[in-house]
């Protein structure tokens, strides 16, 4: 009887970690575990897939912010990095004037920028993915400096 009772919960031990090792080969294969930002981000999603269903043609401020008419939505792997490199030559050049609604405009480009990447990003090589993850975190660092700097000076 102890046999039967421990072959058993050997069985289903084994059958739940076949069923987690395929969950985890699942999100591997879909980015969520080489660095994507996880899929449970219900707040940035939409409003990403938003700005790019408004956006058919490029807006004024993404065109200035990008140096270039582009639709993102159809935009190649390989025209990513550059977009990103000019998308923050642009910011690193204008930030110390900007308003909040020039932050936020921004943040809505580097949106669409950013759902474009997650889409081609496995077309990249490593290197540029890297870049571009630098890029990323580069402008959040430079808004999370001005909120901080407005901060101090009140």
């Amino acid at each position: 009887m102890k046999s039967a009772t421990f072959f058993f919960l050997l069985l289903t031990g084994l059958s739940g970690s076949l069923r987690a090792q395929s969950t985890t080969d699942s999100l591997r294969r879909r980015g969520e575990l080489t660095g994507a930002r996880p899929s449970g981000d219900l707040l940035a999603k939409p409003r990403a897939r938003a700005a790019t269903q408004r956006t058919t043609a490029s807006e004024p401020v993404q065109q200035h912010l990008l140096q270039t008419d582009i639709n993102l939505a159809q935009a190649s792997a390989s025209q990513l990095p550059d977009l990103y490199d000019r998308f923050m030559t642009t910011t690193r050049d204008e930030r110390r004037k900007w308003s909040y609604q020039d932050w936020d405009n921004a943040g809505q480009v580097l949106a669409r920028l950013n759902e474009r990447y997650e889409q081609v990003r496995t077309e990249l090589p490593l290197e540029e993915r890297l870049r571009i993850r630098s890029f990323q975190g580069e402008f959040h660092t430079l808004r999370g400096a001005r909120k901080v700097k407005d901060k101090i000076s009140d």
